[in-house]
């Protein structure tokens, strides 16, 4: 199996260069993450932080893999069909902690 690995960290802190009148910066979240690429399976992998799986939920569908030069900052999928109960995979999704409209 080979993997091409990227790896970085990403914040939402505000730039040093920004002007503002804001009396205090906005807060810093900074995560881990981590992309593979199995070309013998076409899989990508990502992985936001460390943790065991609670809630799956599965389908096949689209996706878009947002990036630039100092990585990936976001993906969009697109579900074409979910596997299972579809009233079982939007309450998995709201326990996970996923916006539901």
């Amino acid at each position: 199996m080979s993997f091409n690995n990227v790896s970085m960290w990403v914040s939402n802190a505000y730039s040093n260069d920004l002007v503002s009148n804001q009396e205090s910066p906005a807060p810093s979240i900074a995560a881990a993450f981590t992309a593979h690429y199995d070309t013998s399976v076409e899989i990508v992998s990502m992985r936001l932080r460390d943790g065991e799986p609670k809630y799956v939920v599965e389908g096949s569908g689209h996706f878009a893999i947002f990036a630039d030069e100092n990585g990936v900052w976001g993906v969009d999928l697109e579900v074409v069909k979910w596997d299972g109960d579809y009233g079982e995979v939007i309450n998995a999704l709201s326990r996970a902690g996923v916006e539901v409209w």
